[in-house]
This record gives structure tokens, C-alpha cells and sequence, in this order.
């Protein structure tokens, strides 16, 4: 038998042809599924890098500043469940003879010990102070997520309506930053006596346009707090609070939010504050305009 003829040469010639069939089947079908699936890869980890190092940035127990009776205040530690059974953690500031409660829903960063002065300022509006760390914030167990988050605030409502046994009404919540976009979700589904949103945004995806003009970074945006969805849908009065030197949220945010908001509605600018000092440079106007309007909401007008 002539050599070329075996049928172990005639196998070895068609090896080329198969080997070419394959790796065009690979080309054509198999290599674009493994992009797409590592460009997906990759996408997950941007999102899950932009949210941990752009959303939630908690600061956990012992840090900060946590007996507030060293800064004068009379508070008491609180344990309550959110919607889901994760246990949060507290802190109830009374004030004699107050007809509502401030739930204070504070920003992405840090913990309510980091918070005690702002809690003692609000304290002039004379009203209980409720302030709460969301999961993952704190003592308060869990991970931080958009809807863990909401469920938090939801959950602190309830039980601030429940321990005064006055109803939702005698509930004012107070969102900074961050923690805006959580009361107007909880305002959302709990009708509340009032509403108070300092220093907030529109929705997470402006926010990521504002801070990476030139990179598409709204694209991956995990969690959406679309507060200028929601601010139309809410009947209880509302105060939009935000310095005009903003320069973490721009002021443009708390307008937008106030145009779109249903009323009755109010917006307080001032002029030179920035992000975190808006009580310090509003100053006496600041606090008459939050006195007013808590009076408007105990009275329910």
C-alpha cells in the first residue's frame, strides 16, 4: 500500500481542514459569547466598585463618638427590626412637651456618632430626634443596598409612629443628602406629617454624570434613587434645603427637586453654604424657616 494511501496519512490530511472549520466556528460564535460575557464581568465589577466607593461608604462601631451624654445630650439606645428582620440600631432623643418626632436619615458616609451635633442643633425645633443607622452603618447589622436601605427608613417611621402612639402625622422626616432620596421613599409609603430634604439629588445617574463628565459612569450604575420620580407623588408639605455653594450636589439638584415636587412645597437656599455646613451659615434664618414649617406640619396645613 503506497504510503499517501494509509489510513493514517488520509486522517492526517483532513486534521488541517477540521482544524479550520473549528476555528472559524470559534471566531464566528464562541469568541463574541466570551467577550460579551467578560465585558459583562467587567461592567459588574465597575458597579460594584462605583458603589462601594461612591454609594455606601459606612463607618462601623466603636468609631465616633458613641455617648452623647458627653456632649450634654439625654438620649436613649434603641434596638428595633427592619422589614426584613436585620437589626438596626438607634438613638431617641426626647424633648419635653414635643408634639412630633424628626426621623433623621443621614448621608452616605460615616454613622449617627459622627452626627451628635447635628442631632443637638435639631433639638431646637423642640421635637423627639429619632436618628438610626441604616444596615451596615454603625451597630446595625447587614450589608448596605438601595432597597435595604429604603426598608430601614420604612421600618424607623413605624416604630417612631408606634412609640408615641400619635400616628404617622406626628412623623417629620428629615433627609440629608443620601439619606433625602431615603425619606422621600419612605414618605412614599408612609404618609408622614412632613417632609425636610437638605442638600439631595435628582437621581444616582445625574450624580455620576455630574462626577465623571467625560465617562459614561450613570450606564453602571447599580442603585437608582430616582427621588425626581417620586417628589410628584407626595401630598404632605415638603421643605427643599440646599447651599448654594454646593460643591459635592449642586444646588441645581435641590431646585429640580423642589420644581417637580407636588405641593405644597418650599425651597431655602443659602447662598454660601456648601454640602455639610448648611445649618452653620444658614444660622437664624435657617432654624426660624425649620420652626415654621414644623409648626405648618403639626398643625396639618
Amino acid at each position: 500500500m503506497n504510503r499517501d494511501q494509509s489510513p493514517n496519512r488520509q486522517s492526517e490530511r483532513h486534521v488541517p481542514l477540521a482544524h479550520s472549520v473549528s476555528g472559524e466556528r470559534l471566531r464566528r460564535y464562541v469568541l463574541p459569547s466570551l467577550v460579551a460575557a467578560g465585558s459583562l464581568g467587567l461592567l459588574e465589577i465597575a458597579r460594584s466598585r462605583y458603589q462601594a466607593s461612591q454609594v455606601f461608604e459606612p463607618t462601623r462601631y466603636p468609631l465616633g463618638q458613641w455617648d452623647p451624654a458627653k456632649e450634654g445630650l439625654r438620649y436613649e439606645d434603641v434596638e428595633f427590626l427592619s422589614e426584613d428582620g436585620t437589626k438596626l440600631h438607634g438613638w431617641w432623643f426626647g424633648h419635653d412637651g414635643a408634639d412630633m418626632t424628626l426621623v433623621y436619615c443621614h448621608g452616605n458616609r460615616g454613622s449617627i456618632a459622627e452626627r451628635v451635633e447635628v442631632f443637638a442643633s435639631l433639638l431646637r425645633l423642640k421635637v423627639n430626634v429619632f436618628a438610626f443607622d441604616y444596615r451596615g452603618y454603625g451597630k446595625s447589622e447587614g450589608s448596605p443596598s438601595e432597597q435595604g436601605v429604603f426598608a430601614d427608613a420604612r421600618a424607623a417611621v413605624d416604630y417612631a409612629a408606634a412609640r408615641r402612639d400619635s400616628g404617622l402625622r406626628s412623623v417629620l422626616l428629615f433627609g440629608h443628602s443620601l439619606g433625602g432620596a431615603i425619606a422621600i421613599d419612605a414618605a412614599l409609603h408612609r404618609p408622614v406629617g412632613g417632609l425636610v430634604v437638605q442638600s439631595s439629588f435628582t437621581q444616582l445617574a445625574d450624580m455620576a454624570r455630574h462626577r465623571h463628565p467625560d465617562l459614561p459612569m450613570h450606564w453602571i450604575c447599580r442603585n437608582e434613587f430616582r427621588s425626581i420620580e417620586k417628589v410628584p407623588r407626595l401630598q404632605m408639605p415638603k421643605l427643599f434645603i440646599h447651599g448654594g455653594s454646593d460643591r459635592t450636589v449642586p444646588h441645581e439638584h435641590g431646585r429640580a427637586l423642589f420644581e417637580a415636587a407636588a405641593k405644597p412645597k418650599d425651597f431655602l437656599s443659602i447662598a454660601k453654604a456648601d454640602h455639610n455646613d448648611v445649618h452653620l451659615w444658614g444660622s437664624l434664618r435657617y432654624f426660624s424657616r425649620l420652626i415654621r414649617f414644623r409648626r405648618r406640619c403639626s398643625h396639618g396645613e
